[in-house]
């Protein structure tokens, strides 16, 4: 029912965008907003004690080592790690039956958000993006099959050990909670937290600070949601949403003054 409720209402923050943008959905009349936060950093989730979190991060180095990383960053227009920075670092955890489960069902389950450049839908209605591409070169090399399934970000870790899902491969941003819950792989992309507002009041807002007294939007379980509950001066202004493109429709159909966003997905949706 929660999540019956939370499409009906992206449903109708669309349809206000859609109106108050003259019949399509304008992300330029967006802007983005350096918040002055630290970088952090993407990696991929596994169960605690997988043994394919190890697996996954030394074909990471023979794909580095290939140049698929340069390329797809390019084509995404993202900051993935060149060779000199990443070294794979968990252990091999060789009793773990995990591969052995995958392998036998020949498929890698991947939870995963609609999160452009990450993961997105084509014209044709297939996954695309820096970690679509990225985790099908994968899944070529251990010989199975990607099969990317939709999750509620907020319950990514739930689904993960219930094996609902097989990882969690979607911009994910490392951080201590999720690290207690799961084995995270080495870090394959660096971002930072961004807010996105109207592009007419974006000279209002210069500093974290300046949000006090807003209603900010951020994805429910995102590094967006931490930054804005961890600030005193804005955390009551804090609105969770399903996804991060959700924020932007908030912004968009004025239901919400700012979204606190990825950089990445900021990026590559205002232009």
């Amino acid at each position: 029912m929660k999540k019956i409720l939370a499409l009906i209402m992206c449903a109708i923050l669309l349809c206000t965008a859609l109106a108050a943008c003259g019949g399509e959905s304008s992300y330029s009349d967006l802007a983005i907003v350096d918040l002055g936060l630290e970088r952090e950093y993407f990696g991929i989730a596994f169960r605690s004690g997988s043994d394919m979190t190890r697996k996954v991060e030394d074909i990471t180095v023979e794909l580095i080592a290939d140049g698929l990383f340069a390329e797809l960053s390019t084509k995404y227009e993202v900051g993935a790690v060149g060779k000199d920075d990443y070294a794979p670092a968990a252990d091999p955890c060789e009793g773990s039956d995990d591969w052995a489960y995958i392998q036998n069902k020949g498929t890698l389950v991947i939870g995963i958000t609609d999160y452009k450049p990450m993961d997105y839908l084509d014209d044709n209605g297939e996954w695309i993006g820096f970690d679509a591409d990225y985790a099908r070169a994968v899944c070529e090399k251990l010989g199975v099959k990607a099969e990317f399934k939709e999750i509620e970000w907020d319950y990514k870790l739930i689904a993960l050990e219930a094996k609902d899902i097989d990882c969690v491969w979607n911009g994910m941003t490392i951080t201590d909670a999720i690290e207690a819950a799961a084995d995270c792989t080495a870090p394959y992309m660096y971002n930072t937290q961004v807010a996105v507002v109207k592009k007419a009041d974006a000279e209002k807002y210069k500093t974290i600070e300046d949000l006090k007294g807003l209603s900010i939007a951020a994805e429910g379980g995102s590094a967006g949601e931490s930054v804005i509950t961890s600030n005193d001066a804005i955390k009551d202004g804090f609105k969770s949403v399903v996804a991060q493109s959700d924020a932007l429709l908030e912004v968009l159909s004025g239901a919400s003054e700012a979204a606190v966003v990825d950089l990445t997905l900021a990026k590559a949706l205002i232009k």
